[in-house]
């Protein structure tokens, strides 16, 4: 069995990293074409020619902008994130308790205070759905690590050395942290690599467990090993007998990750959620492989409290859901910053996404916080050309496609129009006709940034908007702004300085989105 736990230790090691390296050449190839395709030009089409101005659009309905509403739902959720990470932790440890440390310790209070412990992703889950950054998301794990310490200690049997403890508590997390580490702290894949995760660590497990079976028959090796290693090398063997089974999986793969993009298109999940039941797995299987030794198969219970995830999210559709009409926010913002507004995408729109539905033109920039199964799967087939829109007949097409319902969660997906240099104009008039709030980026905004000036002159005469909210800092020329902003209506626009985005003015930013008064 000790070799068996090998065996599947060294499968996860290599899926995680071949994941990685998938995802970094996934996304470099993604923003290549990307780039490629916006600056192309699609030859004029006479039989849909472009209007020099589109076609007024019909009213919208005021809608509600409740910032309280927003802050309710807010922590609702992570309310209810907290609560099924101590659900999940609780069933665990009274699965440790009955199949791996003996049933003879179960107790209540035992199974609570393990649980506790075993709830320790809850740290991880608060950085997902806030959006932190891997530092501090690292440093809300080691104070909750911390806290279990002194619990541990506190609730112990028999007294137990410091070190003991701190082997016990860190081996609890340090296979799931750096699998998380791997596949979600560097920008460029945080949003890819967790859907490829399924997909190499099948082709992983498969290369392993054929070299396994080469190593079991070393002793007595059929004739058709003989003449391979004779014929090409013994490490060359060794390379194609790994790879081998990846030709009997690859239309399996390929399989699940169309049946990926189908299910997450159907919104059976959404993608934190998503993220949530991919990084439980990997915690439960740290906790069931190393117990793999020493009770057998049995320690395979500790994957059951994954099933409270999607259990949870069923049952818990109609709380989550949100109330009356979503009201729709589109963001704009000056290109080329991509850090900056990674961080503004991060901090606002997670939050804005609680309360309706995001719009906006596609850029490299947010393609590491936009992208999702859908996206990769489209690349992939080589039809994302297909989603740019080439006049203004495909933009109202493109639009009607937008999905505008909320997920299981309760939260609101993000939408994006794919444009080429000569459609964007076309596109930016039918998304802020569609819109009913918006947030421009204009930090390092200056005179020369044509297309800047173009989108503060369409949002100041747009007839229906209720609020625009401009950021700036000290290198934002306002004076050229105010003058292109000349004609819009009072009290529609809305300066917040963000030099920083602390928490204080992430959220004045979200309050002034939603309708507080400045």
């Amino acid at each position: 069995m000790e070799m068996n736990t090998g065996a599947i230790l060294t499968a996860m090691v290599l899926g995680v990293l071949l994941t990685g390296a998938a995802s970094w050449v996934l996304s470099g190839l993604y923003r290549r074409r990307m780039l490629a395709l916006m600056r192309r030009s699609p030859p004029p089409d006479p039989a849909q020619a472009v209007a020099a101005s589109p076609a007024p659009a019909p009213a919208r309905p005021s809608v509600a902008l409740d910032p309280r509403a927003n802050q309710r739902a807010s922590w609702r959720y992570l309310f209810t994130v907290s609560a099924l990470s101590l659900l999940i932790g609780v069933t665990q440890s009274v699965l440790a308790l009955l199949f791996i440390y003996g049933s003879e310790l179960l107790s209540v209070g035992r199974a609570l205070t393990l649980g506790v412990v075993y709830a320790w992703p809850m740290a991880l889950t608060w950085g997902l759905v806030r959006r932190w950054s891997w530092l501090r998301t690292l440093g809300a794990i080691f104070i909750y690590l911390l806290a279990m310490l002194a619990l541990t200690l506190w609730r112990s049997i028999s007294p137990q050395p410091l070190t003991t403890s701190l082997g016990w508590l860190g081996g609890l997390v340090l296979i799931p942290v750096v699998v998380t580490l791997v596949i979600g702290a560097s920008g460029r894949i945080r949003a890819v690599a967790p859907y490829l995760l399924p997909i190499f660590m099948l082709l992983a497990g498969s290369s392993v467990l054929a070299l396994q079976l080469m190593v079991a028959g070393v002793d007595d090796p059929p004739g058709w090993l003989i003449t391979l290693v004779v014929t090409v090398g013994a490490w060359p063997a060794i390379v194609l007998m790994a790879l081998a089974p990846w030709l009997l999986l690859a239309w399996p793969a390929w399989a699940i990750a169309r049946a990926l993009a189908r299910a997450y298109r159907d919104k059976r999940f959404s993608d934190l959620w998503y993220l949530l039941a991919a990084y439980w797995l990997v915690v439960l299987g740290a906790t069931a492989l190393p117990a793999l030794q020493g009770v057998g198969l049995i320690a395979l219970t500790q994957f059951l409290p994954w099933l409270w995830i999607p259990l949870a999210a069923w049952a818990l559709r109609g709380w989550l859901a949100p109330r009356g009409v979503p009201p729709t926010l589109l963001v704009l913002r000056v290109f080329q910053q991509d850090a900056g507004v990674q961080t503004l995408f991060d901090r606002v729109v997670e939050r804005w996404r609680l309360s309706g539905n995001t719009v906006l033109i596609a850029g490299t920039d947010l393609l590491s916080r936009t992208i999702d199964p859908d996206d990769v799967f489209t690349f992939l087939n080589g039809r994302l050309a297909d989603r740019f829109v080439a006049n203004e007949a495909q933009v109202a097409e493109r639009l009607r496609d937008f999905d505008l319902a909320p997920d299981p969660d309760g939260r609101y997906r993000v939408n994006e129009c794919y444009c080429f240099d000569s459609t964007w104009q076309q596109a930016l008039a039918a998304l802020v006709a569609q819109a009913d709030v918006v947030l421009m980026d204009l930090r390092g905004f200056q005179a020369r940034n044509q297309g800047c000036r173009h989108e503060l002159g369409v949002l100041a005469t747009a007839p229906h908007l209720q609020r625009v909210v401009l950021l700036f800092d000290g290198s934002t020329d306002r004076n050229t702004a105010l003058a292109d902003l000349a004609g819009a209506p009072a009290g529609r626009v809305v300066w917040v300085e963000a030099g920083r985005l602390e928490h204080k003015r992430v959220a004045q930013i979200v309050g002034a989105l939603l309708g507080d008064k400045p």
